[in-house]
Parts: C-alpha cells; structure tokens; sequence
C-alpha cells in the first residue's frame, strides 16, 4: 500500500501548481435507429457461450444454455428495450475485477506486481 501512496503523493507534488483543466463539453451524436437484436442471434449467442460464470450471475449458464428456447425470446425484447429507450438497469452495470500478477513467482502483496 506505501508504494501506491508514495506515488500519488509525488504526482499531487508535482502537478500541484497546474491549473485545473477545463473540460469542453460537447453532446455526443446518438444513433436513432437500432436493428433489433433477433432471438435467433440470441440462441447462437448463448449456444456458443463458454459454460463460466461468476458470482454475479444469479443463474448457472449450464442452465440458461438448457432453457435457451425458452429465455432467447425475453432476452431479445429486453435487450431490444434497452437499446430503444437507453435505460440500463443497475443491476447489469456491475463487475468484479480481480487483480492479476504481471508474472508468477512475484510477491503478491506488493501491489506495482
């Protein structure tokens, strides 16, 4: 943790006296029209997705993989809605990120590996 702290340290110190930055702001175009997602391109996406999951996923893909004719056709209209409205729900704008080490061998608690 020092290292990570000495770090941020150093680059307050040395960019203490810049001026802030002004951030433009600019509207970003947005695409109006969207081709809907299909429930055949929903099946062939859930068939050939590997069979992980993680501890997000509220069900086993083995099962999602087994009832895909049955969930392809409320996937597709959700999906579809979401495009159409841009609303996302917040349970599906999370993720779990794990730390990798740059190479085995190296001391995992030093958090610059």
């Amino acid at each position: 943790m020092g290292f990570l702290k000495d770090k941020v340290e150093v680059v307050r110190l040395s960019t203490a006296t810049m001026p802030l930055y002004d951030v433009p702001f600019r509207l970003m175009p947005t695409i109006d029209e969207w081709n809907a997602v299909t429930i055949d391109k929903i099946e062939k996406l859930i068939s050939s997705a590997p069979c992980k999951s993680c501890q997000l996923d509220s069900v086993s893909t083995w099962l999602v993989k087994e009832m895909c004719g049955l969930l392809s056709p409320f996937i597709a209209l959700l999906y579809n809605k979401f495009l159409t409205t841009s609303c996302f729900l917040v349970t599906l704008k999370s993720a779990i990120i794990r730390p990798l080490l740059k190479k085995n061998g190296l001391d995992s608690s030093q958090l610059k590996n």
